[in-house]
């Protein structure tokens, strides 16, 4: 089977590197280095050339001879950058011989031009992250198969979305395999597969020049950053900038680096830190390995964490499935349904948008929603936009729908998004949208999107954001149950849901949401009871039948979370349920059930009881409601009900 190519962005130090092992664990061909470096630097005496951009590239070298590296060298050049690791830049050339792989180096012109976390376009203002762009650039035209592009950002999101933002505009996929990783994992997967990883600069309390040089995947050393990581709170892998490591020799290399003592000096600056520089080094050869062999030792990744482990098999088929149903099918209602809008002091919830006339396309039947959703928001814009719903006809259409939807999106943290298909869509029409917006339009935009693959959860599959905040409430992507390294579907109802919730819970971690609540999409009714069970918290939990869900998935999870800024007397999201008849009988009952002010509510109605605009028609409570046509509704015991709606106070 043919690997796919990629190009790994390496610093010298511990994460860049083994995230490149964990790219050819997952099945990835690195055919290039790339690395930035400050605008000065010395040049060790290796083959070089340079293209008509400005890129140097290095060769791997047969030979195993002394580097003179000047002196530039042992004085301090690093840049002051949020995005680069520069300590030890001098030593980067040699990789190229080590790895068997060319090098391809540029200086970094630019400075910290835009700081905030969620990084956007912007080409020529002179920002740092633009030379990764021109850097990439190079290795493409010399590389015209690669797809991806490995780094090794464990926590910092500020690193993480501008190599995104790159990759997104060079059409390339970024792979992080390290996000979120356990710190004490990352030392432990150095040690496993024989890194020897030096520390060459020390900034944190308890940290002195003593510390510079010794290797982080030692043991003993393990267990003294262990030690004062107790003791002081460090980051035991030194994500808070306490150290910064260089790579010296790891598995398969062609060959190891070599600084002898006399050529090691030792800088101190104020505030207690310390650095290495280095006067020469030498690349001391050996019989280097296929690539394929490197990772052999790196510890499979498990799929599901402890605790999901544990749930997973906690759920046994003693309960028999309740009789398996599609989503009930219901004649087209043609009367006319208007968009309901329901606005509040905190936020602005439009629901029920579909094109006011059937159109001749899905390309004309979206552009016809989307101008008539900017009309209803106006002045603001589509980009104020934090949530969206996208119940779908026919799930096959999906693919063409988002390559429309797309371009409306260009922002760093576009709006979340829920898509699945459902029975009961007015006549004619295809798509029906809803939307939110925060009410604050001064508040800064906050919250979650992660392009990359890794092991944390999935990366997006269309332009959306995993989570954002609108007011204190954490408007959450629908997950389903991808594996993330692979984005392949896990096999298995129960592990379906279980590892579908698991990103869930993942990413309310990650924002740090309290007050969960979920809806949980799924196709068949064998799937209810697996539900209930693997929803084992507090928090109410509506379970609703789909047509289909993105991927053919089984299940689909969709969560509210109150921010933890938020007070907690404003609670969570209530899930209110009726049983009757008619879609009449349910309107009168659930208004006189949601009597919440300030309040958005959903209604989920199975098209066994109604029509959306039946439905709408009927409904005289005092709170503007949003009406979903679902197959079936289920509460949270597993019981089928007529009707359910999740109010969140707002």
């Amino acid at each position: 089977m043919q690997r796919s190519e990629a190009i790994a962005l390496i610093s010298g130090g511990k994460d860049s590197l083994l995230s490149l092992y964990h790219a050819i664990a997952n099945g990835y061909n690195v055919v290039a280095l790339g690395n930035l470096h400050p605008p000065t630097f010395a040049t060790p005496t290796a083959a070089y050339t340079t293209d008509e951009s400005g890129t140097t590239i290095y060769t791997p070298s047969s030979s195993s001879s002394a580097a003179a590296l000047g002196p530039a060298a042992t004085t301090s050049d690093e840049l002051d950058s949020y995005m680069y690791q520069t300590i030890g830049h001098t030593l980067l050339p040699l990789y190229a011989t080590c790895l068997n792989l060319p090098l391809y180096r540029r200086a970094i012109l630019g400075g910290s031009v835009n700081t905030t976390l969620d990084y956007g376009v912007h080409e020529g203002d002179g920002d740092e992250t633009e030379d990764l762009t021109l850097l990439l650039r190079s290795v493409m035209k010399r590389h015209p198969n690669v797809v991806a592009v490995t780094s090794g950002a464990i926590l910092s999101t500020y690193q993480r979305t501008r190599i995104e933002s790159v990759c997104s505009r060079l059409g390339l996929t970024s792979l992080a395999f390290l996000w979120q990783m356990r710190q004490e994992d990352v030392l432990m997967q150095l040690s496993t597969l024989g890194f020897d990883a030096r520390i060459v600069k020390v900034a944190a309390l308890g940290l002195d020049e003593e510390w510079l040089w010794v290797n982080v995947a030692d043991a003993k050393v393990k267990a003294r950053l262990q030690r004062l990581k107790e003791r002081w709170g460090i980051n035991v892998a030194g994500e808070g900038g306490e150290y910064e490591t260089l790579v010296v020799d790891a598995p398969g290399w062609r060959g190891r680096i070599e600084v002898p003592e006399e050529a090691r000096v030792v800088v101190r600056e104020g505030g207690g830190a310390a650095w290495v520089g280095f006067k020469e080094a030498t690349v001391v050869g050996r019989e280097g390995r296929g690539q394929e062999e490197w990772a052999h030792k790196l510890p499979g990744n498990d799929i599901f964490d402890p605790e999901s482990q544990a749930l997973l098999e906690s759920l046994t088929d003693s309960t028999p499935p309740a009789p398996s149903t599609e989503a009930g099918a219901a004649e087209d209602d043609d009367t006319h349904l208007s968009p309901r809008i329901t606005t509040t002091q905190n936020t602005t919830h439009i629901s029920n948008l579909v094109s006011p006339l059937p159109a001749a396309s899905l390309a004309e039947e979206l552009n016809a929603i989307f101008t008539l959703l900017t009309s209803l928001i106006s002045p603001r814009p589509l980009t104020d936009i934090t949530s969206i719903t996208l119940l779908l006809r026919d799930m096959s259409s999906f693919a063409a729908i988002n390559a429309l939807y797309s371009p409306h999106f260009h922002l760093p943290l576009p709006p979340s998004r829920v898509c699945v298909s459902v029975p009961g869509l007015p006549q004619g029409r295809n798509i029906m949208l809803s939307a939110s917006l925060s009410g604050n339009t001064g508040a800064p935009r906050k919250g979650l999107h992660v392009q990359s693959r890794s092991y944390w959860a999935p990366a997006n599959i269309g332009p959306y954001s995993q989570a954002v905040l609108n007011n204190g409430w954490w408007e959450v992507a629908g997950q389903i149950p991808l594996v993330p390294a692979s984005m392949q579907l896990v096999e298995g109802r129960r592990e379906q849901a279980v590892l579908a919730l698991q990103h869930l819970e993942r990413i309310w971690t990650a924002v740090g949401a309290t007050g969960k609540a979920a809806v949980a999409w799924v196709v068949s009714e064998v799937m209810v009871g697996i539900v209930v069970d693997t929803w084992r918290r507090e928090g109410p939990v509506m379970i609703v039948q789909a047509v289909a869900l993105p991927r053919g998935a089984e299940v689909e999870w969709v969560g509210f979370g109150v921010d933890n800024q938020r007070e907690e007397e404003e609670g969570m999201a209530e899930m209110v349920f009726v049983d009757c008849s008619t879609a009449e009988e349910a309107a009168d009952e659930l208004a006189s059930k949601v009597v919440a002010t300030g309040a958005v509510v959903t209604v989920y109605l199975p098209v066994c009881v109604g029509s959306v605009q039946t439905f709408l028609k009927c409904w005289k409570g005092d709170v503007a409601v949003g009406v979903m046509p679902v197959g079936a509704v289920w509460d949270g015991e597993g019981k089928r009900r007529t009707v359910g709606c999740v109010i969140k106070k707002s």
